[in-house]
């Protein structure tokens, strides 16, 4: 819960307002009641002790920065049970973020003397090795004297993305390594924001395919072209292509020559700025020009210099015509000069060197699959290369289920099948796992520790009993993340199926609440002549890309997150653990007595991680070795 106006945090500063607020904390604009002044105060709710340590150690490196542009740090400390805090001084004037929402879409003239302010500080920053990693409009400030703040940096040390949608690089949000290529991702998506009026689209997205960069101009026809050119440059989606440094940017936001600009003196005036008559959220948008969808054609320079010299072959050659009298035309004849000036034309043109085909680019040969491992109970584990996966489906009828969102996971070996009955009972000789808590649970007239039902699926397991047996055999239960994309995600054609074999149910490819079900969802169009659990690996047909056996059907699975329907919609973009506690367990994939619906990979089910049922197993998960 944010802390409230007038609130006084420890024993020194008052609350005043609540400037912003994001999944890892806040910032406040507070009173200092000792040095009588206004200060801000981040906070970061996590008071672990290796993020104590990490934290102080960030902010004592934060407190050697000395900027005219950079809020000075005063204080930090911690709270048990509360959060982190470091405290800076207050910069009073108006954010970007603020003028964009009142003005609408600002002059460019305007932007490009903020960005160039801000570029000084920030360029110090990678002078002294640091980075700031929140760039955005909110964070730019202009006070009242026509100073520019670079304020709210962001806290690498801690391992957190501060970086907002829109804003941060890929790589950051990825917790890839990170350089000052991403902050000029920041100033360019900052540039395109205030020329067009709105944030471009998340990285992530547009590296998934989910959205697209539409040019600035493209976006509001007033934009100067050489402006539109820096602000997609400087959000590039591969680092090393966008500008090499801060002053590069900087250099690029000039006017070309011969172009005045309109504001020559130096820092922005905002007296010149009309508020807008209706408020952001009823105003007008800017109408994109009507240019036909495909792709912006480049002319080289070498094909520009072939058509200068032809232009002036061709002058040269009419000056000198009109210059001859008849009487002085080589051959004596008119038409034997104008045959001449032809070959001589023709010569030049095929002087020019020919445009060659593009050359295609070496084609690199594919990374090898890794093999696969074979645990010492005999299980093969199959490999989920790393990369971006779009988790959820808006489409759901389930809220739980919702939103979409990308998210990047880390590569991992997964179970072929379930865990068997006969896989299960090694861990249980070896004297690590409790035996399932009923040993005919099923139809069958037995069934663990009868050697005819090796091959099946362990059932009546509790989640503990699951996550002691994956970590006996040195693997571990799959993240709820992981489940889903091994389930349903095909990584050679980057595409999510809705069920592991496809879009469209086939009853004949898993084991589900078919003809022999006894509930009244059950499905009699179709009849597998199993009553419950089949042995692992009898639908062949149904697996998933990779070529895991029954992610849908046979018996639901237990997997290592806790159980919140609201946790899509504040999940972190890497590698997702779920929330950190809660009261139920997630399990996926269905089971026998699943209807269709319940089967798509996107489904989400929980149980209290006490309770064990017959139509309940697991399956392991385990990183690279």
């Amino acid at each position: 819960m944010p802390l409230l106006p007038g609130e006084i945090l420890h024993k020194r500063y008052r609350m005043v307002s609540l400037l912003a607020e994001g999944r890892y904390g806040a910032v406040y604009r507070a009173w200092d009641l000792r040095e009588k002044v206004n200060v801000a105060v981040k906070e970061v709710l996590d008071t672990a002790a290796d993020s104590q340590r990490r934290f102080r150690a960030e902010a004592h490196r934060l407190s050697d920065l000395k900027h005219p542009q950079l809020p000075a740090v005063r204080d930090h400390f911690s709270l048990d049970g509360s959060g982190l805090y470091l405290v800076s001084d207050y910069v009073d004037g108006v954010d970007l973020q603020s003028l964009l929402q009142q003005y609408g879409p600002l002059p460019s003239d305007l932007i490009v003397n903020w960005l160039q302010a801000v570029c000084a500080p920030l360029a110090y920053l990678h002078e002294k090795k640091q980075l700031h990693l929140n760039v955005k409009p909110a964070n730019i400030r202009v006070t009242p004297a026509g100073q520019v703040f670079l304020v709210d940096t962001g806290l690498p040390g801690l391992g957190i993305s501060m970086g907002a949608s829109g804003y941060a690089a890929p790589e950051q949000q990825l917790q890839a390594t990170v350089s000052p290529a991403s902050d000029i991702y920041g100033l360019g998506a900052t540039l395109y924001t205030l020329l067009t009026g709105q944030a471009p689209p998340d990285a992530l997205r547009r590296q998934s395919g989910l959205e697209t960069l539409k040019p600035a101009r493209e976006v509001n026809p007033d934009v100067e072209p050489y402006l539109s050119a820096a602000a997609g440059r400087a959000m590039d989606l591969r680092p090393e292509v966008r500008y090499e440094s801060v002053a590069a940017f900087a250099r690029a936001l000039e006017r070309p020559a011969g172009k005045e600009s309109l504001n020559p003196a130096g820092l922005p005036d905002l007296r010149g700025l009309a508020p807008r008559r209706t408020p952001p959220a009823q105003a007008t948008p800017v109408p994109p020009p009507r240019l036909p969808a495909r792709s912006r054609k480049t002319i080289e320079l070498r094909i520009i210099w072939g058509l200068l010299t032809i232009l002036v072959i061709v002058a040269s050659t009419g000056l000198f015509l009109s210059q001859l009298d008849n009487n002085e035309l080589l051959g004596g004849s008119e038409e034997a000069a104008t045959a001449t000036t032809q070959s001589e034309l023709i010569a030049a043109l095929t002087a020019i060197a020919p445009i060659p085909s593009p050359t295609p680019a070496p084609t690199e040969p594919p990374t090898p699959t890794p093999a696969p491992i074979i645990s010492q109970t005999g299980a093969r584990l199959l490999f989920m290369p790393a990369g971006i996966f779009t988790m959820g489906d808006d489409e759901s009828e389930d809220e739980d289920a919702q939103p979409a969102h990308v998210i990047r996971l880390n590569s991992y070996f997964m179970d072929e099948t379930e865990v068997t009955n006969g896989q299960y009972a090694q861990c249980v000789a070896a004297g690590v796992c409790n035996p399932p808590y009923s040993a005919n649970a099923t139809s069958h007239p037995a069934y663990y520790g009868d050697s005819a039902y090796d091959n099946y699926p362990v059932v009546m397991v509790k989640w503990i009993d699951a996550a002691a047996f994956c970590e006996w055999r040195g693997a571990r239960l799959p993240t709820e993340a992981e489940w889903e994309k091994a389930a349903g995600f095909d990584p050679v054609n980057l595409l999510k199926l809705k069920y592991p074999w496809g879009d469209a149910f086939d009853g004949a490819l898993v084991n589900f609440c078919d003809a022999n079900c006894t509930l009244d969802r059950r499905n009699t169009e179709f009849n597998d002549g199993q009553r419950d659990t089949a042995p692992v690996a009898t639908f062949a047909g149904g697996r998933s890309p990779i070529g895991l056996y029954d992610m849908a059907g046979n018996v639901m699975e237990w997997v290592n997150d806790w159980y919140d329907g609201r946790y899509y919609q504040e999940a972190t973009e890497v590698n997702p653990l779920g929330p950190l506690e809660g009261q139920y367990k997630v399990l996926r994939g269905g089971s026998w007595l699943s209807s269709a619906g319940d089967l798509a990979v996107t489904r989400r089910a929980f149980y209290d991680p006490e309770v064990f049922r017959a139509h309940i197993g697991f399956r392991c998960a385990l990183s690279p070795p």
